[in-house]
């Protein structure tokens, strides 16, 4: 939270501290702007993720709903949002080229004309990544919980822009362990394509920093956390994101 506020204060502040995460799961986040006095607005496809998002807000206009990322718009008042993020790939659970457009379209639509998208996304350079994984732990009291999540990255081209994610969860709580499995995909993105999308939307790319809010290009692979704005905004490229016209 700390680095997106940082964001927020260095590109948009002056804009309305409203704050809008899409896919926002358990709310986490939204709970941590809420506590620092930010009207809180979310909306995740998942029902149990709504309800536990929901009970986490005060009731001061926050508020969480089911919704997908591309059809949220309705549910937004044109220009109120100070701050839109999508942190750790969660834009990604999108399933075409189309439904990122629409989605990149609608926050162009709720965004204040200095306000900012932070997107954290991992580019890809097909035919060039080897498989990865990823352990976390954590614990409350006593559970204890260690997930181990898997990637296949996408081949790209005909053989289709699916990463595949093979997540193993386990549960403990005293003796008692629990296993849960899932396997999900999320598309991928090449610079170029990711590049094509943000310009097909009309939202502009006013910079790239890291998970702790310094500057940091990562080429053509690896993770960042781009800032999207209008084409109105102050910081706005006057052409279009460099790259645009370039092949995936």
């Amino acid at each position: 939270m700390r680095s997106l506020a940082t964001i927020w204060r260095r590109v948009a502040e002056g804009s309305p501290r409203t704050v809008l995460e899409p896919a926002c799961g358990t709310g986490r986040y939204l709970e941590r702007f809420a506590d620092a006095g930010w009207k809180c607005l979310g909306f995740d496809i998942d029902p149990a993720m709504v309800r536990f998002a929901s009970a986490r807000l005060p009731e001061d206009g926050s508020r969480v709903w089911r919704g997908r990322l591309d059809n949220f718009g309705s549910r937004v008042g044109p220009g109120s949002v100070g701050l839109a993020f999508c942190p750790i790939n969660s834009i990604r659970h999108v399933e075409s080229d189309g439904e990122m457009v629409r989605h990149l379209k609608a926050i162009r639509r709720v965004l204040a004309p200095s306000g900012v998208y932070a997107v954290g996304i991992s580019l890809s350079a097909y035919g060039l990544e080897a498989p990865t994984e990823d352990v976390w732990s954590g614990k409350r009291g006593s559970v204890h919980v260690k997930q181990v999540v898997s990637y296949t990255p996408a081949a790209g081209g005909r053989s289709g822009r699916g990463e595949r994610v093979d997540s193993v969860l386990e549960i403990r709580r005293g003796r008692r362990i629990q296993v849960r499995s899932s396997t999900y995909s999320l598309f991928s993105y090449s610079r170029a394509q990711w590049e094509r999308v943000i310009a097909r939307s009309g939202l502009r790319a006013i910079g790239m920093v890291n998970e702790y809010a310094s500057g940091f290009d990562p080429g053509r692979i690896g993770y960042a956390i781009w800032l999207l704005a209008r084409p109105d905004h102050p910081l706005a490229f006057k052409r279009s994101v460099r790259g645009s016209r370039r092949s995936g």
